[in-house]
């Protein structure tokens, strides 16, 4: 009987090795997909900052440019 009990505490001790290794792989891999996503939001929030910028330069542009009344006309217009 105490063989068995002897045997039974190496599997768990094993056991526990085991789980315990999974566990630091699983935080590890947690930690790379966190950096992982607040670099992607960083990247994102550029974009749509540089979108929003480039709109606000589009409007303007219309906005000052001359009216369609006053504008030159092209070939296509004779």
């Amino acid at each position: 009987m105490l063989i068995d009990k002897e045997s039974q505490v190496k599997l768990l001790k094993e056991n526990q090795e085991a789980l315990e290794g999974k566990i630091k792989f699983l935080q590890a891999t947690c930690r790379r997909a966190g950096a992982q996503i607040k670099k992607l939001e960083a990247e994102l929030k550029e974009a749509t900052q540089w979108k929003e910028d480039e709109v606000e330069k589009f409007k303007a542009r219309l906005r000052d440019g001359p009216s369609y009344e006053k504008r030159p006309r092209d070939y296509t217009e004779q």
